[in-house]
This record gives structure tokens, sequence and C-alpha cells, in this order.
């Protein structure tokens, strides 16, 4: 494919091409200003003629067909960790030669590969808070049946304030209602112009298999260990990580992360996890500092245990430890005197005590079964199994009007259906997505049904995009 002549072309009447910022076997990417906003956008074309397959007068080359519909993809996936289309379409170059195109948001904090690369691997606790970003985007887009199929770090784009993380390119997207099991991601690429480690064995060059979740789990767990080390596996394309580079296997917690990454990418497909947050879940698990120990983040970054300091005068403020008892003297007996034992008023109180604590624990028992019983009531009402909420919101939104909560997200709720009412500007943390409904946890209530309601189901179109 040659490349297209585009430079200070005017897409569209707005859209000026200032610069060419890259060039693959099969798209080609340029930096624009919007004339009608004054912003930078990014144009991402791919010309008509694509490795020797014309656009013909009764239908389009497979390569251009899914050009266009990555553009049906985003314009349905929108969400706020998911690159945005601004526009597209269709024109030709100043030669003449036809082109697709895509206006997309630009995201000037550079890729996930590059920054991960240049310094040698990010920290831990930075790798997790950011891919934690990419694991929302994926679950939306799974809830919404699209399988990415092209994980890796160069995919996951940052804002100018390297806090913000996007997923991009959709190119290889595909249903998982297919029931061709997909097209080979290689049928319009060279071999060597795609990162390979990053594709599970179902997915290499020439195999087609069923689409599933377990595509972008097995991708995930290998985008954490290249922007964790800075560099992708490399030695295990198609394989399952069997082993840690030295600078995480001294860490106290890599025998578990390793098992965990083992585990999502398994070579078998139903000895993965089943979805992105299962086993994300169980990264944050692993890293999850134990009673008195540091952050496994603050172990990679160098940080020593604390040490309280010397005070002024060279001692240090540590509280004294108290001396041993001096040995009994000879013939004295070798128990306790009268004044250690403890008074028949504090006998008691530590008897009264033990019986408070005894029924304390007998009712919170019959509040664990009461709430266990009710959740398989709605499971049984609903025909669908409840789901324990994450151990970590997806993101916040705020409603954007009163809005009604529900038991269940139901398009027709009845008044059995209600749990509570949330005011305009109500705060939520949204705990899961399930079709057009957030489940999720106010941070206050305008009014609920049972003071013991904590979460319920509310339509997106009542809340914003979130953050």
């Amino acid at each position: 494919m040659g490349k297209l002549k585009l430079e200070k072309a005017a897409l569209a009447g707005r859209y000026l091409i200032q610069q060419r910022l890259a060039v693959g076997s099969r798209n080609e990417i340029f930096l624009a200003r919007d004339e009608s906003s004054g912003g930078l956008v990014v144009i991402k074309a791919r010309g008509a003629e694509v490795f020797g397959q014309p656009l013909s007068a009764g239908g389009l080359s497979p390569v251009v067909a899914r050009f266009r519909r990555e553009g049906i993809w985003l314009d349905r996936l929108r969400h706020p960790h998911i690159v945005r289309r601004l526009d597209g379409g269709a024109a030709r170059d100043l030669a003449g030669a036809a082109f697709d195109y895509h206006v997309l948001e630009r995201l000037a904090g550079g890729d996930l590969a590059t920054v991960s690369a240049a310094s040698g691997g990010l920290p831990f606790a930075e790798a997790v808070r950011l891919l934690r970003q990419a694991v929302v985007a994926l679950t939306h887009c799974h809830v919404l049946g699209v399988i990415h199929r092209d994980v890796e770090p160069g995919n996951l784009l940052l804002a100018a304030d390297g806090q913000t993380l996007k997923l991009a390119d959709f190119d290889a997207a595909a249903s998982d209602e297919d029931a061709s099991g997909g097209e080979d991601v290689f049928l319009d690429s060279d071999a060597a112009d795609r990162p390979r480690v990053y594709l599970p064995p179902e997915c290499q060059p020439g195999r087609l298999s069923p689409l599933s979740a377990t595509i972008d789990v097995y991708a995930l767990a290998k985008t954490l260990y290249a922007v964790l080390t800075g560099s992708p596996p490399a030695d295990c394309i198609g394989q399952p990580i069997v082993a840690l580079p030295s600078r995480l296997a001294s860490l106290p917690a890599a025998d578990a992360l390793l098992e965990v990454l083992n585990q999502a990418t398994a070579m078998r497909v139903t000895d993965r996890y089943p979805t992105v947050a299962d086993f994300w879940s169980d990264v944050e698990r692993v890293i999850a500092p134990p009673p008195g120990r540091a952050l496994i983040g603050a172990e990679l970054d160098g940080i020593a245990s604390f040490k309280p300091e010397a005070s002024a005068n060279g001692s240090d403020d540590r509280p004294p430890v108290a001396s041993p008892r001096p040995p009994a003297e000879s013939g004295a007996p070798d128990h306790p005197s009268v004044a250690d034992l403890p008074s028949p008023l504090m006998t008691r109180l530590i008897g009264i005590g033990i019986a408070l604590a005894c029924v304390a624990l007998f009712i919170g028992g019959l509040t664990a079964l009461y709430r266990f019983a009710r959740e398989l009531a709605r499971e049984l009402r609903t025909g669908r199994p409840a789901i324990a909420a994450p151990a970590r919101p997806l993101f916040c939104v705020k409603t954007l009007a009163p809005t009604k909560a529900l038991a269940a997200p139901t398009e027709n709720p009845t008044p059995r259906d209600w749990v509570g009412d949330l005011s305009a500007g109500t705060e939520a943390d949204v705990l899961e997505m399930r079709g057009n409904f957030y489940r999720a946890r106010p941070q206050k209530w305008a009014k609920r049904r049972d003071a013991s309601i904590t979460e319920g189901w509310i339509p997106r179109e009542s809340a914003d995009g979130g953050w």
C-alpha cells in the first residue's frame, strides 16, 4: 500500500492535516487540527487498496470492511476509558487515491508500551492503578458482547496528565456472537507487524476459534507482565507465563502472582479465568498488603521499611520494654501471690463480657443467615444468581436527575422492585454493569425502603459518564 498524500490537506473541510505520525502495514496515523474547535485530533486512515485487494464495485475488501466496522464498535462502546471517535468517512487524497478515515481524540501522554519501556517497567502500584482502568473498559466491552482481541501495551493510551488510561485500536474486535468463530487477526498484516506474544494459542496465525472473553484475559495478563518489566515475555509466544524476571521473583508475593498469571495464560481456554474482572480480582488480592507490611509497590520502588528516628538525646522514642521479673528467692513458693489474682468484681465483669460476646456472635449468625435467605429468594425470583460486589468499585458516577433505585435491572419495574430514591447530583460507586443498568452504591439516599439497603440498580441514562 502506497503512502497517502495528505500533508496540508483538509478533510471534510475542517480537519487540517499537520503531520504524519506513523505508517503501518494497514493504517496511517496523522495529527490534524480541527478548525471548528481549534483542538488537535488524530486521523486514522486506511487506503481502499490494501495488500493487492482493490475496492470492487460490488463490495469491500475484508480489511476495509473491518476498518469500517471499527468505527461502528467505537460509536457503540462509548466509555470514559475507551478512545472516542469524533468523526469519520471516506475521501480521496491529493493524488486521487480513495481511503477511509476515523477522527479520534488525541491523547498526548503516549502509549503504555513506550512509557513502561522508557523506565524499565512501572512500579507495581502505578501499573495496577493504570491497568485497573483497562479492566473497566474491557468489562464494558464484554457486557456489550464485543471481544477486543488486540489488548497490548501499545493500544493503551495515556492522557497528558499520565493518570487517565484509555483502550484504543478496535481493528481486530469482533462480536462474541460471531458464529464463524472470528476471522484470523493476521489476515491483513505481515507477521512481524503485530506482537504475537499477546495472542493466546487459539488466535495464533492460521487458527480460528470461538470467541470469548478469555482471549482478552490472556492478553491482559501478558500486558501486566510487560508493563511491570518494560518488555513482553517474548520467550513464551502462545505459551503460558511460567516464570518471573528477577525484579519480580524476589517479592514476597511473587509465587502467588506467578500462579495468577499462569492461570490467566493457560493453554486451554477452560483453564483460564472466565472474565477480566475475575482475573483482576485475584491480582489485587495477591498484592493486598498483609497486616504490618508495606505495599508490594513500595517494596518494588525500594522504599525501606519504617524505622523510628532517634530522639535528640540519642535514645529512640520507642516505649521502654518492661524488665523481666527477678527470680524468686530461694524457698519462696513458685506461684502468683494473692495480689496477682483478679478480684471477684473483675472475674464477674469478664464473665459478663464473654456472655455478651456469645450473644453478639449468635445475633451475627442469624443476620448472616437472613441475608443468605434473602439473596437466595431474590435469585429464585429473578432467575439469575446474585453477584457479590467486587473488592473495588469500577468507577464513580453522578445522577443527572432524581432517580429510582431498583432491586434488579428491569425495563418495566413494579413497586415491588423499588428499593429507594436518589436526588439529582448524588454520587455513587458503580459495582457492576448489566445491559442498560448500573449496580450502584450511593453515598447518600433521598429515601430508601430499608435502612439495611446499601445499593441498587439505576438506569445508565440517569447518570453521567463517570470518573
